[in-house]
């Protein structure tokens, strides 16, 4: 009997060091050829502070709504750069989000692939009226992410200067997108609909929204766009 307790205590113990594993996902990053030059202390910064937002250090889960989350990111590769042609356009916009998404879409041996460019005008149909910083909803087998440049100067929806625009954010937001995370009606959520650079300094998680990112892209299922609702 004690050999089978200590069997599934075992068991117990290793089936909560997997569930509390550290999730690493894997990104490439590529510039377009328009845009200013990004050094690798630069993203990694931003890469180490959108870990931290999901991994809380320091801190525990306060309920199924506000989840330590232990997902980390990681640049694989020097920074590339992209572009030079009409049809892949350092302005995204419906004409040709689909040629930015295809960009490094051979490259198998990272997690998902992040495009930078200087304005992203046009997302997917249901969204508009709305200031873009960033695009992740991308075909199926592409597992891409388009963002705004860091050194971009973002403006709200008023055309108002944001000051210390969130990176990390913007990051940890797109790629819970990407494994099919929808928005949420909360303003203090990571996946809120409302705009990310009015989020507080502790940005919540849900339980189940933590299962999709530790999964990675394409977990989970994308439901309809949402609307932000003060």
């Amino acid at each position: 009997m004690q050999i089978v307790i200590a069997i599934l205590s075992l068991l117990f113990v290793l089936s909560a060091n997997a569930a509390f594993a550290q999730s690493t996902f894997s990104m490439s990053i590529s510039r377009h050829v328009d845009t200013d030059a990004l050094s690798q202390s630069q993203i990694e910064k931003i890469l180490d502070d959108a870990s931290k937002i999901l991994q809380k250090p320091g801190q525990v889960s306060t309920g199924d709504d506000d989840f330590v989350c232990n997902v980390a990111f990681a640049l694989k590769g020097p920074i590339g750069t992209f572009g030079g042609s009409p049809s892949v356009s350092a302005s995204v916009d419906q004409n040709n989000i689909a040629s930015v998404h295809q960009v490094d879409s051979d490259r198998a041996d990272v997690d998902f692939r992040v495009k930078v460019v200087n304005e992203i005008k046009f997302c997917r149909p249901g969204l508009s009226g709305i200031t873009f910083f960033g695009c992740s909803f991308s075909p199926p087998d592409f597992r891409s992410m388009i963002i705004i440049h860091p050194n971009r100067q973002h403006r709200d929806e008023n055309n108002l200067l944001i000051s210390n625009f969130p990176n990390h954010l913007l990051l940890a937001h797109e790629f819970g997108h990407l494994t099919g995370i929808g928005h949420r009606h909360s303003t203090d959520a990571l996946m809120t609909s409302c705009p990310l650079h009015r989020l507080p300094a502790r940005v919540k998680v849900s339980k189940d929204d933590c299962s999709c990112l530790r999964g990675g892209p394409k977990t989970c299922t994308l439901p309809a766009a949402l609307g932000c609702n003060n």
